[in-house]
């Protein structure tokens, strides 16, 4: 079992839900941000009880919580394991061009952003390559931390020309709004784009955007969106979960 458990797993007691739904939940957020790992075993009972400050009795309730979720499965005369089955799947086509939010929504989470932040910055020569415009060019850069169902799943960073849109376009917006879903709006809209994926793990940064330890999985996928006219109009790196979310690719 991992060291890291150990600090991690403690949990208020606030007069608002019952013991062993407030440790399950605790528990079970330990599972999504990579803290107790799918396919590891719990330390026996009374171990795991001591180390939570609880009642045998009150973990023994949480974990039946969690086990009847399938986020906990027991194997007889061996012990409690984490599910190998992750709490939240995403199974994405990369076929399919729709936006962050639409993906989540279609997968039947409530999409949502706990951080935003937009600044314009000044293109380096890396990005004026991609986007196609001369370094120095401003360039509107959007950082979010996409949620499904109030849990952080995507770290999203996107870029485009700040000459596509018009500053009350960008910054009149307001709830789960979707970048994609306003180029799409315009006359030279978004006809294709191009995906590359490559397995890194999160610094520190990334870690602390999604909740999770540093040097956790994720997938980053690296998309340019072209308008009708073949011209590279946003640049977007999605850093997904990779515990979180897999993609699959139909090939004919």
């Amino acid at each position: 079992m991992s060291d890291n458990i150990h600090p991690t797993v403690q949990f208020s007691k606030p007069n608002v839900e019952p013991l062993p739904v407030m440790l399950a939940e605790t528990i079970r957020q330990a599972i999504l941000n990579g803290k107790l790992e799918p396919g590891e075993r719990l330390p026996s009972e009374p171990d795991f009880a001591e180390q939570l400050g609880v009642s045998r009795t009150t973990l023994r309730d949480a974990v039946r919580i969690l086990i009847s979720e399938g986020a906990l499965e027991r194997r007889r005369g061996i012990g409690t394991f984490v599910s190998n089955k992750p709490l939240i799947n995403f199974q994405e086509g990369l076929e399919s061009l729709i936006s962050t939010t639409d993906m989540i929504r279609l997968q039947g989470y409530e999409p949502g952003t706990s951080e935003s932040h937009l600044e314009t910055i000044l293109a380096s020569e890396s990005l004026a390559e991609v986007l196609n415009i001369t370094p120095g060019t401003p360039v509107y850069h959007f950082s979010r931390t996409r949620t499904a169902n109030g849990i952080p799943v995507i770290q999203s960073e996107e870029y485009l020309p700040k000459s596509i849109l018009e500053p009350g376009q960008v910054f009149n917006q307001s709830g789960d709004w979707s970048l994609y879903g306003i180029l799409k709006n315009y006359s030279f809209g978004i006809n294709y784009a191009t995906c590359t994926i490559l397995p890194i793990v999160a610094d520190q940064r990334l870690a602390s955007c999604l909740g999770i330890l540093k040097n956790h999985s994720l997938l980053l996928l690296r998309q340019v969106h072209y308008s009708k006219e073949n011209k590279p109009v946003l640049y977007c790196e999605n850093y997904h979960n990779s515990a979180i979310i897999e993609f699959h690719l139909i090939r004919r």
